[in-house]
């Protein structure tokens, strides 16, 4: 019995002797942390920053007639350091007048609290320098401060201003029409109706014009006066700066003009302390046809650079193009062939259009966001009265076209007259060649039965998108590639009664890295004239060999 005993005991002081020593390490553990917790820097948030430096700066005043009362923090892009711009108020008189000073925090020190003014800008001028600018309410000045965190210890100079620092201070940076209803907004201001301002009335041109609040009105900075020019169409609110005599300055800050087809608004915007831009947008309507509405719209943007005297220079113009159009879709023609027309056009002194048969496919029935249509007749008529003048030859790979493209088409008359006779002729593609040159064919006008007769002398391949023509030498000219990386050239001379008087081909081959120029004359199917290897001893520049053949080619034709 006393061995079970002193086993047990032993056993409860070993037990003992263990959770002694646990709690004695966990006791050193949290002494460790709490001298790791004491030995970090204690964060402090902004709203903490701004307490401890008004409890700081009130403490420190001898008299109960001032009090600083709010703090704002600003810091550079690098936040190298922290500004605190602090706002009092001191009595005076038996009135209260603001006061404004800065103070300048690094890794939570204070350098200095007693920059006078508050800091609206800071540059960084190079590695630990800074400037700020200052603004004093005291005496209405602004001051540059040059900081340098490089010195021991760190320095603090008046410095000379030389950033464009009214960009800061421009109550307004980006300007846009934002007037509602006109008549109310120019009512309410009446008195600020400008009259017999001479150089104002001139670029007025009749417009009535209102004072505006101005871009910047104070003492120190150049007079920047802001006007509104109204009249029945337009709204334009405009920067006018001018001397005695002259206008210096008059840009459109921003407006909106109506006119009975188009709708322009301007804006403008102040991007940095050197650059400007003003935009103009003007939207037409283009079209109003049943099966599209489209709308064109212009942009117009100008660059200007600016100093700090607000005086503008224009560096740069760019313009952009779009359309939006919106096509129709009517669930009553599916599955129906329907018209489309182009807008009318002048041709052989015939007012035409074309007219378009078409269907919806399967696809916009499906899904009509984007309305195609597959054409099946493309028909030319008089505009008067609908008549038929002529069927035109489909594209030889039928494609779904966009409605939009049809409906309203603005179609452009080439000035194509193949036979030199004096009337526009028309040209289509009619499909490839067996060296996959694009085939055209031409038909030309006659006036006595007013349509167009397909020709079939005149059809043939081009490179070019159309077959060329030489008015000069009244000749059509068919260009192709022959394989191999050769080429081929036709002109076809035309004579004064439109016949063809003969044709002369140029004609490239090639062996063992050795380009060959032949030619050939026909006149009425018969050859007349025949050579090979016309340029003898002409160096080839083999990676632009078809611009070269075909410059050689014109000169040939020329002579």
């Amino acid at each position: 019995m006393k061995k079970y005993l002193f086993i047990i005991g032993f056993i409860l002081a070993n037990v003992a002797c263990k959770n002694d020593d646990t709690h004695k390490t966990r006791l050193a553990t949290e002494a460790d942390s709490l001298r790791l917790l004491q030995k970090k820097e204690r964060v402090i948030t902004d709203e903490q920053r701004v307490k401890d430096m008004l409890r700081a700066k009130n403490n420190q005043l001898s008299t109960e007639d001032s009090i600083y009362y709010l703090a704002k923090i600003k810091r550079p892009k690098d936040s190298a350091f922290i500004v605190m711009n602090l706002y009092g108020k001191v009595k005076h008189l038996g009135k209260l007048q603001e006061f404004k000073q800065t103070a300048i925090i690094k890794d939570n020190k204070t350098i200095t609290s007693r920059i006078d003014g508050n800091v609206f800008r800071i540059d960084k001028s190079s590695k630990n320098r800074y400037k700020i600018y200052t603004h004093s309410v005291t005496n209405a000045n602004f001051s540059a401060y040059d900081i340098d965190f490089g010195d021991t210890p760190i320095s603090i100079r008046k410095a000379t201003r030389t950033a464009n620092f009214y960009y800061d201070l421009l109550p307004k940076k980006e300007f846009k029409y934002t007037v509602e209803n006109k008549n109310k907004f120019f009512t309410i201001r009446k008195d600020r109706l400008i009259k017999g301002d001479s150089i104002l009335d001139t670029l007025a041109s009749g417009a009535r014009i209102y004072r505006s609040n101005g871009l910047l009105d104070m003492q120190d900075a150049t007079a920047l006066n802001t006007y509104y020019f109204v009249d029945s169409t337009s709204v334009l609110e405009k920067l006018i700066i001018q001397d005695t005599a002259s206008v210096l300055t008059n840009i459109t800050l921003s407006g909106k003009s109506e006119s009975i087809d188009r709708t322009t608004k301007y804006s403008s915007a102040f991007v940095n302390d050197s650059v400007f831009k003003t935009f103009e947008v003007s939207e037409k309507q283009d079209k109003n046809s049943k099966h599209v509405v489209a709308y064109n719209i212009d942009s117009i943007i100008k660059q200007y650079h600016y100093n700090k005297d607000f005086k503008f220079t224009l560096k740069a113009i760019d313009s952009f193009n779009l359309e939006n159009t919106y096509p129709q879709y009517y669930r009553s023609l599916i599955d129906t062939t329907f018209f489309v027309y182009s807008q009318p056009f002048s041709i052989n002194k015939m007012d035409a259009k074309w007219r378009y048969s078409v269907r919806y496919t399967r696809k916009t029935n499906a899904n009509p966001t984007t309305i195609e249509v597959s054409v099946s007749k493309k028909e030319l008529i008089k505009v008067e009265d609908t008549t038929f003048v002529f069927e035109a030859p489909l594209s030889p790979i039928k494609k779904p076209i966009n409605i939009g493209d049809l409906s309203e088409q603005d179609y452009k008359v080439s000035d194509f007259d193949i036979n030199f006779d004096g009337y526009t002729d028309l040209s289509f593609p009619e499909g490839f060649d067996l060296n996959r040159n694009a085939t055209y064919a031409v038909y030309l006008y006659n006036p006595e039965s007013n349509t167009f007769v397909k020709n079939e002398a005149f059809t043939g391949p081009s490179m070019a998108p159309y077959i060329l023509i030489d008015k000069d030498n009244k000749s059509a000219i068919y260009t192709s590639k022959t394989g191999g990386g050769n080429y081929s050239a036709r002109i076809v001379k035309i004579g004064d009664n439109g016949m063809i008087l003969y044709k002369e081909t140029y004609w490239s081959t090639s062996s063992d890295g050795k380009i060959s120029i032949h030619y050939q004359k026909t006149e009425n199917n018969s050859v007349v004239e025949k050579s090979n290897d016309m340029a003898k001893g002409k160096s080839w520049d083999v990676k632009d060999f078809k611009n070269e053949f075909l410059n050689w080619v014109k000169e040939r034709i020329k002579n």
